[in-house]
C-alpha cells in the first residue's frame, strides 16, 4: 500500500523518500535497542559506507544489517 502510493511521484523523489524512510526506520530500531549512532551519522554509514571516529564498530554493524534486513 505505501509503496503503491509512491507509484505517481517522479523516480528521484520517490528513491529519496525511501531513503529517508530507510534512514528514519533503520535509526529508530537500533536506537531502541542501545546504538549510539545519531540520525545523521546512520545516514551516512548507510550511504557512504564508511565508519565513524570514536563510535563502537558493532553500532555500525547494526545499522548496515538492520537496513539490509528491512529490504528483504
Amino acid at each position: 500500500m505505501f509503496l503503491s502510493s509512491l507509484q505517481h511521484l517522479d523516480e528521484d523523489i520517490r528513491l529519496a523518500l525511501l531513503r529517508q524512510v530507510r534512514d528514519l526506520w533503520t535509526h529508530s530500531s537500533t536506537a531502541i535497542e542501545g546504538n549510539t549512532l545519531t540520525l545523521g551519522e546512520t545516514k551516512f554509514v548507510l550511504e557512504e559506507g564508511l565508519t565513524i571516529s570514536g563510535k563502537p564498530l558493532k553500532d555500525h554493524q547494526e545499522v548496515v544489517g538492520q537496513a539490509r534486513a528491512q529490504c528483504h
